[in-house]
């Protein structure tokens, strides 16, 4: 299947634009595409002869289906966005987030013993297991090298 050109969906904008502009004659530095030689050994195109080749593809099916194919991608994306984001479970309020996610392996909080062999949490209800369970991932991440080197060393 040959590539879809990237800026179908933006063929409108460019057209707009190029509209817009004063000159005749658009020169390579302006835009980079469907130049001839011009006076002074430039390369230029007519706008209009642009707008024109531009407004034509704009029109064309396989324009048209790029374009319905970028928004039924869009769509469901968003789709996808919305049902992640109702996945999201509050472990702790806002206003705590900062203090969990700073947990350091020294600072576990209480209820939580690591040992060599052994992790044992203590909770109370959900809330509290997702909170303490939180921390110790949070540590695992923030302190990785010291949980390590405490497992090893302290081994059996």
């Amino acid at each position: 299947m040959p590539a879809r050109p990237a800026y179908f969906h933006r063929l409108a904008d460019a057209i707009a634009v190029l509209e817009k502009l004063p000159s005749a004659w658009i020169d390579r530095q302006t835009l980079q595409c469907g130049a001839s030689q011009g006076p002074g050994n430039t390369l230029i195109c007519a706008r209009q002869e642009l707008v024109a080749a531009l407004a034509n593809l704009h029109a064309s099916q396989s324009c048209g289906r790029e374009l319905r194919r970028r928004q039924r991608l869009e769509d469901r994306l968003t789709q996808l966005l919305t049902a992640a984001r109702s996945q999201h479970i509050r472990v702790v309020p806002d206003s705590r987030a900062l203090e969990l996610v700073s947990t350091r392996f020294a600072r576990l909080p209480p209820g939580v013993e690591l040992s060599p062999v052994r992790l044992t949490i203590e909770f109370y209800g959900t809330e509290d297991f997702l909170e303490k369970f939180g921390a110790v991932v949070f540590a695992l991440q923030n302190d990785f090298e010291a949980v390590s080197r405490f497992l090893e060393t302290e081994a059996p």
